[in-house]
């Protein structure tokens, strides 16, 4: 198996400040040194990467610039080095998104999983809700690259975005078995950078158990991960 920071050796470069199209939003991009670029890869490598299957690692692999971009743009608001392992204090990193990287799941707050029975088929609120959306805070970002299903079999076929309040097309999302789950990959990336909020709803076709996982990553302040 290639290592991560080998397959993304091309984008390990310097990145000078300038403002860029990213997920069809204009925004300001921070400048971003190589050693802080390969910090990034190696900390892919070690947290995600490795223990990944082949799926998972094609989506970080093929969206790093993404995940470059998404360092940038909480640097423009941080002013703040990305350290990844080595971070301290201010300084940036990333982590998985776990659920108890947002304030509501399946509708619920304080989850600590992805697990949800779901008693009917239709609509249901999976991160944030209509009238609590997901608010990323001045010194964070997500990416969310698609979703791993944990149960016995996928029950869930169509999702939903609302970003700042604009809400998008359902879309479809097609599993695909891969070693022991299914994995699904969203057709463009959910950014999320500072200060936006969203909400997504999920459509179940038929009625069960799911633990559907987000796969991506959060930008986060060091100093930050002490009260996660």
């Amino acid at each position: 198996m290639v290592r991560f920071v080998t397959a993304v050796r091309d984008f390990v470069r310097n990145y000078t400040e300038e403002v860029a199209e990213v997920a069809g939003v204009e925004m300001k991009l921070a400048s971003m040194r190589s050693e802080e670029v390969n910090e990034l890869a190696k900390i892919i490598d070690k947290l995600l990467y490795l223990e990944a299957n082949e799926s998972i690692r094609q989506l970080y692999t093929e969206n790093f610039d993404l995940v470059i971009d998404l360092i940038r743009a909480v640097k423009t608001e941080t002013k703040q080095d990305f350290a990844g392992i080595r971070a301290r204090g201010n300084q940036l990193t990333i982590v998985t998104l776990t659920a108890d990287q947002f304030a509501r799941v399946w509708g619920t707050t304080g989850k600590l999983d992805f697990t949800y029975t779901a008693t009917t088929t239709g609509a249901v609120d999976y991160l944030g809700t209509t009238a609590n959306p997901e608010t990323v805070p001045e010194e964070s970002g997500y990416l969310i690259l698609g979703f791993q299903e944990l149960s016995i079999s996928p029950k869930i076929n169509k999702c939903q975005l609302t970003k700042n309040g604009d809400k998008y097309v359902w879309n479809n999302i097609d599993f695909e078995a891969d070693e022991n789950f299914y994995v699904a990959a969203l057709t463009e990336p959910w950014f999320f950078p500072p200060e936006s909020n969203f909400h997504v709803q999920m459509n179940f076709y038929k009625t069960g158990k799911v633990e559907l996982r987000p796969i991506g990553i959060r930008a986060v302040q060091a100093k930050e991960i002490m009260n996660l």
